[in-house]
Parts: C-alpha cells; sequence; structure tokens
C-alpha cells in the first residue's frame, strides 16, 4: 500500500533544521517511511518500540561504557524493531562512531545520523510532526473534497454511473461497485475497455455477503502478476448491501484510495436506499392498480382498465398472470428477498421487450404479461424458464416456485389467469412434485382445484379414503402410502416391491387389506378411478 501521508527520511533529512548534521551510514535509497519521533535515554527502551519506522533520538552518553561488539549488538536490535533511523548526539560524549558499527549499519539499512549538538530534541518533535501533520491534512483534504463532489453527484439527481465517474477523477485505478440487494455491478466500462473483462470474471467470481463486514484488503494473479485488491463494505440499516471493489492493476492502491472510497461509501449507501425506496412507492401504486383490475366488482375493474394506458397495456391483449413464491428458511427477511426477486424479474422483463407489471403482495410476487400479437403457450414457458432459471442462481438460499395462469383476451379477464395462477402454485407448493406449474398442464386437478365442488370433494374423501387413512394412524401402518405407489407403478406387483422395500407377498397382502377397508375391489375400473381421485383430493385438500 502507498501511503501519501507518510513521510520519508529522505524529506526529514531535507528539512533545514538538519542541514549542519552528518549521515554516517550509507543507502541506496533514502525513501524509509517515518511514522514517528522517540527518545532513547537508556537501552531498555528496546523493548518498547512496537510501531514500525520511528525516528530514535539519543545522545552518545549512552555508549560511554559500552564496547563496541556491544553497540553493534544494541544497533542489530533496534534494526529489527524496524526502526528506520537514529539520530544520535555523538559529540561531545564520544569522539566518533566506530566505522565497524556504521558498517554494520549500513548493511541492516538502519540510518545513522550524527545529530548537531545544538539541534534540541524539542525542536525535532515539533519540526518532523509539523510536516507529518501537513501531509496528512493534505490527504484528508483531498478526501474532504471527493466526499463532496460525490454528494454533489447525490444531490443533482446523479446515479450511480455518475458516481462512479466522480471517485475516478481522483482515483485512477479501476473501481467496480457490487450491489447484492439488486444484484447489479457497476463499472465505467470505457474507462478500462482493455481490462474490464477480465476484472469483471474476478469480482463476479467473489463471493460476499451481508455477512462479510470487513474491510478486506489481498492480492489476486491478474495477466500473470500479483495485482492489490481492496474490498470495502457498503452499509444501509446496519446491513452489508454491497461492496466497492479496486484493484491497483498499474499501480500500488495508496492510503487515500482506501479513504476517499470508504468516504464515498456513505454515499453509495444513500443511493441504494434511494432505489429500495423508489421501488417500495412505484408498487404501492402498482398495486392498488392491480387490486382494482382483479377485483370482482365489475365497476373497480372498469376504473382499472381506463387506467391501463398508464402502465402502457392495451385492454384487448392477451394477458397471463404468474405466481412467484421465493421462500426460505429464515422467515425474518421475507420483504427484503421478495423487493430482491421482483428487482430481478423486473430486469428480466426489460430485456424481453413486453409490457408487464410486477407487484409485491405479502410474501408473493404477481407478474403480469401483456404477449404480443400471436405468442401462445410456448412464449410464456420460455418467458416463465427464464424466470426461473434467473432466481435461482441469484437467490441460490431460496427455493423458487412458480404458477401460471392461462392465457385470457381482454384486460378484463386477468382476474381470471390470478386465480389459475394461485392454484397452479398452490399444486407446485403441496401436491405436485414440480417447481414450475401451468395451470393448463394440470388434468384432473384443474378440476379438484375448484374451489366451488370443495364441500363434494370432502364428502367425497370421506367416503372413499378417510376410512384406510384413519386406521393408518390407528395401527400406524402405511396403507395410504402403499395404495400411491400402486397407482405409481401401475399395479405392477413386483415394482411397487422393489419400491417400497417390501416383499412380494407382504405386498400382496397389504393390497387385500386396502381393498377390505375401502370396500373396494381394485380390478373394477370404476373403483380404481375412485381410489385414484381420492389420493388426488387428499393433496389438495391436505387432509390427514
Amino acid at each position: 500500500m502507498v501511503n501519501e501521508s507518510n513521510v520519508t527520511l529522505k524529506e526529514v533529512l531535507e528539512l533545514p533544521l538538519f542541514q549542519t548534521s552528518k549521515l554516517l551510514t550509507e543507502h541506496e535509497n533514502l525513501n524509509m517511511p517515518v511514522s514517528s519521533v522517540n527518545v532513547m535515554l537508556d537501552t531498555q527502551i528496546i523493548e518498547w518500540i512496537g510501531q514500525d519506522g520511528q525516528i530514535i533520538l539519543t545522545t552518545g552518553q549512552i555508549f560511554l561504557k559500552v564496547s563496541v561488539s556491544e553497540q553493534i549488538e544494541l544497533f542489530k536490535a533496534i534494526a529489527e524493531k524496524n526502526v528506520t533511523a537514529v539520530f544520535l548526539k555523538v559529540t561531545p560524549y564520544l569522539e566518533a562512531i566506530d566505522p565497524e558499527v556504521i558498517k554494520v549499519c549500513s548493511e541492516l539499512n538502519l540510518a545513522i545520523l550524527d545529530l548537531e549538538y545544538e539541534v534540541s530534541f524539542t525542536e525535532i518533535f515539533s519540526t518532523v510532526y509539523s510536516l507529518m501533520f501537513a501531509r496528512q491534512s493534505a490527504v484528508l483534504e483531498r478526501v474532504e473534497n471527493l466526499h463532496k463532489d460525490t454528494m454533489n453527484v447525490v444531490v443533482n439527481g446523479g446515479n450511480l454511473d455518475d458516481i462512479l465517474r466522480s471517485i475516478h477523477k481522483t482515483i485512477t485505478s479501476p473501481v467496480f461497485i457490487r450491489d447484492y440487494y439488486f444484484e447489479d455491478t457497476y463499472f465505467i466500462k470505457k474507462t478500462f475497455e482493455d481490462d474490464y473483462a477480465l476484472l469483471y470474471e474476478n469480482i463476479e467470481s467473489v463471493q460476499l455477503d451481508g455477512k462479510n463486514s470487513k474491510m478486506i484488503w489481498d492480492t489476486i494473479t491478474f495477466k500473470e502478476k500479483e495485482i492489490e485488491r481492496l474490498i470495502i463494505p457498503i452499509f444501509v440499516k446496519n446491513q452489508v448491501y454491497g461492496h466497492i471493489v479496486t484493484y491497483g492493476k498499474d499501480r500500488a492502491i495508496s492510503n487515500y484510495d482506501k479513504l476517499g472510497l470508504e468516504a464515498a461509501s456513505n454515499i453509495i449507501a444513500l443511493e441504494f436506499l434511494k432505489k429500495i425506496s423508489v421501488q417500495e412507492v412505484e408498487n404501492k401504486y402498482k398495486l392498488e392498480f392491480f387490486d382494482d383490475l382483479i377485483s370482482f366488482d365489475e365497476q373497480r375493474r372498469s376504473k382499472a382498465i381506463e387506467r391501463a394506458a398508464n402502465f402502457r397495456f392495451s385492454e384487448n391483449a392477451s394477458f397471463v398472470i404468474l405466481d412467484v413464491n421465493v421462500s426460505g428458511k429464515n422467515s425474518g427477511d421475507d420483504g427484503e428477498k421478495a423487493l430482491k426477486a421482483a428487482y430481478l424479474i423486473e430486469m428480466i422483463c426489460k430485456d424481453m421487450g413486453r409490457a408487464y407489471m410486477i407487484l409485491n403482495k405479502s410474501d408473493r410476487i404477481y407478474v403480469l404479461v401483456m404477449l404480443k400479437e400471436g405468442e401462445g403457450a410456448q412464449a410464456v414457458k420460455k418467458y416463465v424458464k427464464y424466470i426461473y432459471d434467473i432466481l435461482r442462481s441469484k437467490m441460490k438460499k431460496y427455493s423458487t416456485q412458480v404458477g401460471i395462469g392461462r392465457i385470457y383476451k381482454g384486460l378484463g379477464q386477468v382476474h381470471k389467469s390470478l386465480q389459475d395462477a394461485t392454484k397452479a402454485l398452490e399444486a407446485a407448493t403441496y401436491y405436485i412434485e414440480e417447481d414450475i406449474v401451468f395451470f393448463e398442464e394440470m388434468g384432473i386437478y384443474k378440476i379438484l382445484s375448484n374451489s366451488a365442488i370443495k364441500s363434494e370433494l370432502e364428502i367425497f374423501y370421506k367416503d372413499i379414503l378417510e376410512p384406510l387413512a384413519l386406521y393408518d394412524k390407528r395401527k400406524d401402518t402405511e396403507l395410504v402410502k402403499t395404495l400411491e405407489v400402486y397407482f405409481e407403478c401401475n399395479g405392477n406387483l413386483k415394482k411397487m416391491s422393489e419400491n417400497l422395500y417390501t416383499h412380494y407377498n407382504t405386498v400382496l397382502y397389504r393390497l387385500s387389506r386396502i381393498q377390505e377397508i375401502m370396500k373396494i375391489n381394485l380390478e373394477k375400473e370404476e373403483h380404481r378411478f375412485a381410489a385414484q381421485t381420492a389420493l388426488k383430493v387428499h393433496k389438495i385438500l391436505r387432509l390427514s
């Protein structure tokens, strides 16, 4: 890391205060950093030297009764503490420092300055620290200017791309903004056109999330050489919503880069928060329109249709509704995951080039799509698969199910597609073992899921299957499961035996008991149909 606020030994020695002093050791360059100044009144101070880059002030008095070999060991111990230089008042205490000591210190790259006796230690402290403070103030002033520039960008209505352009005025290294909430990565591509693909590939491979709240400073291999990488968290509502990532591609990352990007992270957090707030407000107005559109009240639907043009909908076009459920183990982040999923779906809808509306309603996401002229079920299937694949890849810790309603002509029929989609999603969630379910392809379940016949289905279930379910409960048996496997295997007893890991004769016995308890004969087609239908009803009603 390059620290612009650091002062080098060369800069210190060029101060007028040290013009009459003499450097005793030889060095290829004097650009060693100076971090602080300390005084050594006796040799015991070595144990207390902790910070690298110190200048030690001392006098020849502590060497009066110390042999040359002991002096060498002392300077070796000082060098091991990464001290930059020792400013030593040789006279009037000593005639000179032994040449052997000077030679060893030169080899150790430990600078020894024969300090003019008239120069006071107090003056050295004051002069050196004034230089260091001036340097640090200059860096902080640059950071403050960067902060003001980025803040002005936001105040004047700029977006994240504009913030990046402002950052690049003073930070020349490539800078990425990673947004985990909306799954976006921002980067001024034309600024680093030649290296964009390689750096983008690197940042996309970094799996960071809200738990990673610490700054990371590491190295990566880029074009067969090691370069620095700095990753700074972006906090929104005390959670990490993204990271700023910069690479030391052509030069080392500097302390100014670090401080400047840390300051910019707060401005970027405000922009993140604004995007989230805008989405919430937009969803509120869309929800009002959608509620009217799907209402059973004819008057409310008519008013919604009058406002349809505001949302780019044509009254006589064909429409379909998707009911999307994204669920996870942690129910505490329901609102956040729904907003994120809705945003991802919106990005897909924009790419597909159709009029659409996406709504967060409770824990569900509804997608209303207006189809183009001539489009039908195949276009919808392609569209749904694209949404499903993106949600699965971008929200890996959640499971995704999608229910798709029938296509209806006319905006006034949209409420029917919603009813279909809701039933299809319920089927995907509870009784059809697929993540994507089209209502049109639900077979007999289309009829059985009709709420108008629910009471009749309950009676049918009680008459046909309930006696078997109650028997299982009393005797702790699995006869209902055996009946399900019977239909799955098309009555093939050998396959049933294999699937149930049960002896062939046991399967025969179970089937006999099933027929006896249910008072049916599985040899008769109408009895088989009744039993199979009762099993489907059982799944739909989710009865025990």
